[in-house]
């Protein structure tokens, strides 16, 4: 086989995959995201930090700053996809300038079992997290009808932020 059929077909996936990079969650969308899960329109975008960039088996992972206007804090927001059993989903992960997590939702649940995850009552024990030991059963209580699902947001976060603060140090 020569070189210019695989150059083509290397050309052809990486532009399909670029296209998806810059489809998940952007600006625009992000802004409007963000706002709403935080209850504050007093928030500004700031800029995307880095590029689009993906994590395991081909989860995608977007970061954007915001500035809130009154206190000038900022605030970084993760746009994230964890695998569940069989699908993907989308979460968003907002945390402050010293990278402990405000706030997680889940944004899009695709599958049909497991969306227990996406329980604010569930999600807020990741409020106040960072950097450190979380495990699933210990730290995250565990969750029926959605293990798999709950396994790997608890798995995903750690590596998020870790992906966040060297992004943004």
């Amino acid at each position: 086989m020569s070189f210019k059929p695989l150059l083509l077909i290397f050309l052809f996936v990486s532009g399909a995959f670029q296209t998806k990079l810059n489809d998940f969650y952007p600006e625009k969308l992000a802004q409007k995201m963000v706002v709403n899960v935080l209850k504050d329109k007093n928030l500004r975008l700031i800029e995307k930090v880095g590029t689009s960039v993906i994590i395991e088996e081909n989860g995608l992972l977007v970061i954007y700053r915001f500035k809130q206007t009154g206190s000038g804090q900022n605030l970084y927001a993760v746009f994230a996809q964890a695998k569940g059993r069989f699908d993907f989903f989308d979460y968003l992960v907002v945390t402050n300038e010293n990278f402990v997590i405000k706030k997680v939702k889940v944004l899009k649940y695709r599958s049909e079992h497991g969306s227990e995850i996406a329980s604010k009552k569930w999600l807020v024990q990741f409020e106040n997290y960072s950097l450190g030991e979380l495990q699933y059963g210990k730290e995250i209580s565990a969750l029926s009808g959605a293990t798999i699902s709950a396994n790997s947001i608890v798995t995903d976060i750690p590596k998020v932020l870790k992906i966040l603060q060297s992004s943004c140090n």
